[in-house]
This record gives structure tokens, C-alpha cells and sequence, in this order.
């Protein structure tokens, strides 16, 4: 089966960087996941409603990973804690 590309927008490399590393090696071992398949299956991958492009979030932990797919590309736009997802989630 074809992988997908994990891309990073300048945004989520920002939200990696300032992350803990023990948090970071977390949710990056999760993105292997969406190397895979990164279309929504059970709870951990959802797609949001009510926005005009297919926006998915993957939860890992506290935190939220907001990507969308174009193609065999999956483009992180945010990685960011609980917490603050849902101001992200409106601005889209």
C-alpha cells in the first residue's frame, strides 16, 4: 500500500518546537498512524463538520494534530493542547 507524505506547515513546525520532547516523541511516533492511513477510523481520527475544506483532527493525548489531505500528502496545519483547539476549529 502507498504511503502518504507527512508535510508540516510553518504553523505546526512552530507548535513542535515549543513542544516538551518527551510529548513531541509522542505524537510523532501517532503520526506514523496517519503515514499509513489518514482517513478517520475509530475515535482517535475525526473529520470536522462545518468547515469548507475536509479538515481532520487526530487526538493524541492533550493534544490536538489538524491536518488535511491533498493527494498522497497529509499537511499538519496545528499541533496544539486541548484546550485551545476549539478557537482553532472556528478559524478555519
Amino acid at each position: 500500500m502507498d504511503e502518504f507524505k507527512i508535510i508540516l506547515a510553518p504553523e505546526a513546525v512552530k507548535d513542535f518546537n515549543s513542544l516538551d520532547d518527551h510529548i513531541s516523541r509522542h505524537i510523532l511516533n501517532a503520526l506514523k498512524v496517519l503515514e499509513e492511513n489518514p482517513f478517520p477510523r475509530g475515535k482517535l481520527i475525526k473529520k470536522l463538520k462545518g468547515t469548507q475544506r475536509n479538515f481532520y483532527r487526530l487526538r493524541v493525548d492533550k493534544f490536538r494534530v489538524f491536518y488535511m489531505i491533498e493527494g498522497k500528502k497529509v499537511i499538519l496545519l496545528r499541533v496544539i493542547n486541548k484546550k485551545d483547539a476549539d478557537r482553532f476549529i472556528q478559524k478555519l
